[in-house]
């Protein structure tokens, strides 16, 4: 699945070219049953939230977790990361952000 796949993609009504829309994403507090685990070395978010949640495209929700902002996904084996369990909650904040966006 695509990183990508919840972000909304526009066509540049000036040049024709497909541009990605703004995504917001909701804080994710800590929760009981959220697991914590070091990651191997070279494991990025998204093969954690393949493993955990058998989607890549939810990346965002171990990233937002551990607030990792700095555009890197290559996660340090010796940082503790926290992996959301209850994400039902998360996605459903996600949507209603998102869909309350768009609709402005």
């Amino acid at each position: 699945m695509s990183r990508y796949k919840n972000t909304i993609v526009k066509i540049d009504k000036k040049n024709g070219y497909r541009v990605y829309g703004v995504t917001l994403y909701p804080s994710i507090p800590i929760q009981d049953g959220d697991d914590f685990i070091y990651p191997y070395d070279g494991e990025r978010v998204e093969t954690l939230a393949y493993k955990y949640y058998q989607d890549t495209s939810l990346w965002w929700i171990i990233a937002g977790a551990n607030n990792l902002r700095d555009g890197g996904f290559a996660l340090d084996p010796a940082v503790e990361i926290r992996i959301p369990q209850n994400i039902q909650p998360i996605l459903e904040e996600f949507r209603r952000l998102n869909e309350e966006f768009q609709s402005r």
